[in-house]
């Protein structure tokens, strides 16, 4: 009997201990945590003694704080980007309303040409072949010849411009083959000194037919007067010799170009600039082009400065008879300075 009671009172204790680890576990707390990249989960349940409820869970989604920055941070970025973009916009300088543009160049040129002149004799010409500058007369090949520009600009689009060079040019040399200058005959072998001066003038109107804060495409249209004179002399003669004038009242049409290549954060600009013109009237034509860079350097109170230099193409030809042509052209290197104000 004693035994048979220690065996029901065993019985009866693990009974008692499964039931209550049987409701424990039916009856679970379970604390809230705060889950990585920001999500919070929260569960509570609640045990009654009729029976069981469980309260639906919950999840709040929120952006973390580094990421909030970070992004901020890219925004941040993107605007400062934008902002040195269009500050370093490349934009050429502007010319003042009722503002002024002076400049000064040298122009390296290559001298080449050809002239017939003869006065005739005894009711007749002698000598009828073109003559050489270079070859037959001695001229030399290559001059430095230098000229002043002033430009008024007394509308938004509308500009006068005025320009001057002169030039003198001189040589020696033995002629090249025989032949007639003026009244004079020259033979081979005879040395000559030959000078040749030169007056170019231009006056007219340029108007800014496109303005952009980049380019710019003006046309112009000048008057053009140009004043040749040419005097060959013989050394044996000494004093004396043969003068050929030939004068020039044309008129000229032409183009410009400029535009942008580069802007620094200062507002120095360097541009293309290019023109290309024609010339007529006065039994005559010609023609220039020219191709350049052109660096500009902004100065105080609206003022503004440049360098311009290039290649430069310059031709004129004036037939008025069989016995009198002049036919011309220079090229060469040209080197600009001007101001703006």
């Amino acid at each position: 009997m004693l035994r048979r009671t220690q065996t029901l009172l065993v019985c009866q204790i693990l009974v008692i201990a499964f039931v209550a680890l049987s409701a424990h576990a039916g009856n679970p707390t379970q604390p809230s945590f705060q889950a990585d990249g920001g999500v919070a989960l929260v569960t509570s349940a609640t045990s009654h003694a009729s029976g069981s409820q469980i309260a639906s869970k919950q999840i709040v989604k929120c952006r973390p704080a580094i990421e909030q920055h970070l992004a901020a941070r890219l925004f941040d970025r993107h605007s400062s980007s934008a902002t040195s973009e269009h500050g370093l916009e490349c934009a050429l300088l502007e010319h003042p309303t009722k503002g002024w543009e002076l400049g000064g160049d040298v122009f390296f040129a290559r001298t080449k040409g050809k002239v017939r002149f003869s006065r005739g004799m005894t009711g007749g010409y002698y000598g009828l072949d073109d003559v050489d500058l270079n070859a037959d007369m001695g001229l030399d090949d290559h001059g430095a010849m230098g000229s002043f520009m002033a430009m008024y600009k007394f509308k938004s689009k509308w500009a006068l411009r005025y320009s001057v060079m002169p030039m003198m040019m001189m040589g020696s040399g033995q002629p090249g083959k025989s032949f007639v200058f003026g009244n004079s005959q020259y033979t081979t072998g005879q040395r000559v000194n030959i000078e040749w001066e030169r007056l170019e003038q231009r006056l007219g109107l340029v108007y800014d037919a496109v303005h952009t804060h980049s380019s710019r495409i003006s046309l112009f249209g000048d008057y053009v007067r140009i004043n040749d004179r040419i005097k060959l002399m013989q050394m044996q003669m000494g004093m004396g010799g043969d003068v050929m004038d030939n004068d020039l009242n044309m008129a000229m049409a032409g183009l410009e170009f400029e535009k942008c290549l580069k802007s620094t954060r200062t507002k120095a600009v360097l541009s293309l600039a290019c023109k290309a013109s024609g010339a007529f009237l006065d039994d005559a034509v010609g023609g220039e082009a020219e191709t350049a860079l052109k660096y500009s350097i902004p100065m105080n109170n609206g003022r503004w400065g440049f360098v311009k230099g290039g290649y430069r193409y310059v031709t004129y030809k004036k037939k008025s008879d069989d016995a009198r042509v002049f036919d011309m052209a220079m090229e060469g290197g040209f080197l600009q300075m001007g101001l703006v104000f």
